[in-house]
């Protein structure tokens, strides 16, 4: 079976958890109690369910154990913020999450989870958290096995734009401007916060260096698009020392535009976000050349 991975952000919501304990042996016994339980108590304190029901694992799985298992169910009202000892109803800000569909009975869900964490760790995305089960059309409400359908959820963040080199200053800055060309960066500003802040304030601070990079075909592409991007030119790279090593981050442009009403632009901040990375993925490799 093949699976499709996408990136979405979750709207804001109110979940009520039910916190157990599910042995590996009995998992199917024990996630069905937890749903029951799980519902009961929405009904007897009048929550209304608003969205299929989740379990998040809390710790692996394995023989002779028992893994704590958060079953979480949507709510459309009750007090946000009340909580028992294994029972909790709080608010849910929006994030980021990959995630992939299965369908089918669990015998073969494993393959769906191996696609999405080899997807997460190829991609430039960083796990934030322990994946979650949302069991679109539940064993409770299937026919057959086959019937059922499991969504299977990694919250994630779009990884550091950064790298840490044992090297000078002088020699991050150039293998930063060599690297930067490599990619069709050209730079436009070039501002020593150091000596600035000397100058100007008289204050003394380590090595800063901010880098305005700049890929003509790129910003011309989205320029196209809406020229207004010209706020967000160029894209700044910092290189800076802290600690006895030199450190070089960039700007994310993915993190400037949104990418849901901004389809267009958005596929333009990803590539130059790519070249960013193949960029710091260079002088990596290069600071460890002797």
């Amino acid at each position: 079976m093949s699976y499709r991975i996408t990136v979405v952000e979750s709207s804001p919501h109110t979940l009520l958890e039910l916190r157990r304990a599910v042995r590996a042996e009995h998992a199917g016994d024990d996630i069905a109690a937890g749903m029951r339980e799980l519902y009961d108590l929405a009904d007897r304190t009048g929550l209304a369910p608003a969205g299929p029901p989740s379990t998040t694992y809390r710790g692996a799985v394995g023989p002779g154990r028992a893994t704590e298992v958060v079953f979480g169910l949507p709510v459309t009202s009750g007090l946000v913020g009340g909580a028992a000892e294994q029972v909790s109803v709080r608010p849910i800000a929006p994030g980021l999450f990959a995630y992939t569909t299965h369908h089918g009975d669990f015998q073969r869900i494993g393959e769906a989870y191996r696609a999405l964490e080899e997807w997460v760790r190829a991609s430039h995305f960083r796990p934030v958290g322990p994946s979650t089960e949302v069991y679109l059309v539940a064993p409770d409400e299937a026919v057959h096995p086959h019937d059922l359908v499991t969504e299977i959820r990694i919250p994630v963040a779009a990884a550091e734009l950064a790298t840490r080199i044992a090297v000078s200053f002088g020699q991050a800055v150039g293998l930063t401007r060599d690297a930067l060309a490599e990619q069709g960066f050209g730079l436009l500003t070039e501002i020593d916060v150091r000596a600035t802040m000397r100058a100007k304030l008289g204050v003394e601070m380590e090595d800063y260096l901010i880098l305005g990079a700049y890929n003509p075909e790129l910003a011309h592409r989205a320029l196209d698009i809406d020229r207004h991007i010209g706020l967000l030119l160029p894209c700044n790279v910092v290189v800076r020392t802290a600690e006895g090593a030199a450190i070089v981050e960039a700007m994310d442009p993915d993190l400037l535009l949104d990418r849901d009403a901004q389809p267009a632009l958005y596929s333009v901040a990803r590539e130059a976000r790519s070249r960013l990375a193949a960029a710091l993925e260079n002088i990596e490799k290069r600071s460890a050349i002797p």
